[in-house]
């Protein structure tokens, strides 16, 4: 019999807006995107094995990611 499991990480996107990229300098949509980890079994996520980790903000623009400390500016 084969059983194949891991672990293996899931990114959720939790929020998103608008706001002025540091990057390329232009007013662009943003997502806030959270990773976790979780057991999986046969390629199928069952259930969370990590806490979530710090949230990401993704600009849809330039597509960088930086820290969410960005959107106090």
């Amino acid at each position: 019999m084969l059983f194949i499991f891991g672990i293996s990480p899931k990114t959720v996107k939790t929020d998103q807006g608008q706001f002025v990229c540091p990057i390329c300098k232009t007013r662009s949509a943003y997502e806030i995107k959270t990773q976790r980890n979780y057991f999986s079994l046969f390629f199928i996520k069952l259930f969370p094995v990590s806490k979530p980790r710090e949230s990401a903000v993704v600009c849809l623009n330039c597509g960088t990611h930086m820290p969410k400390m960005v959107l106090d500016h």
